[in-house]
């Protein structure tokens, strides 16, 4: 795992959960408003390890009930489902936040039993994705992820950062009607990136 970035404790991150918060290095999106700039190219160095990260959750058993993994775009790391394992293996629950264009990483990843929360961006209307992600991306993709989390069985939501002019009040409208029947969908106003 690259990681390019740890909060060591989040109480907004994992819904119910006081949570750690790890950052992998690498994204497949550009999306123009991302507020961790920093985590995009996934050569840059990755200041943190995966044994110093494993090491630090040991020593808060009890005080924390999860990990967020987060990034960047956490399915493209090749080694996410061992890592994932090794958190549960410390009682921690593991939440994925992703942008939804690995559909066959997230099948894998439920499939192994190792992650016990999803969450999801929206980015656009299906029309203006690659618009508003800074990249090509199949909308079937999309549409995939969003049916494969929806039905998982396991708890979920889906978020759309809501930043205008890439998304118009009516193309939010666009993107609600996208949110399977029964999946919560949350908006967020647009934060500036961290420094």
């Amino acid at each position: 795992m690259r990681i390019g970035g740890f909060h060591p404790v989040s109480f907004n991150d994992y819904p119910g959960r006081v949570a750690a918060v790890v950052f992998t290095q690498g994204c497949n999106f550009r999306c123009p408003y991302c507020h961790n700039p920093g985590l995009l190219e996934p050569t840059a160095p990755a200041p943190y390890q995966p044994e110093d990260i494993f090491a630090h959750l040991a020593t808060r058993r009890g005080k924390l009930g999860g990990v967020v993994i987060s990034g960047g775009e956490p399915t493209l790391q090749e080694d996410i489902i061992p890592f994932c394992r090794r958190l549960r293996e410390l009682g921690l629950a593991v939440k994925i936040d992703s942008n939804g264009s690995r559909p066959e990483v997230l099948a894998q990843l439920l499939a192994a039993k190792v992650v016990d929360y999803l969450a999801m961006d929206i980015k656009a209307p299906l029309a203006d994705y690659g618009k508003v992600a800074g990249a090509v991306i199949d909308p079937a993709t999309i549409i995939r992820s969003l049916t494969l989390i929806a039905e998982s069985g396991i708890a979920h939501h889906f978020r759309t950062t809501f930043v205008q002019p890439l998304l118009t009040a009516a193309g939010l409208k666009e993107v609600a009607r996208l949110v399977p029947t029964g999946s919560r969908h949350q908006v967020q106003p647009c934060r500036p990136p961290a420094d």
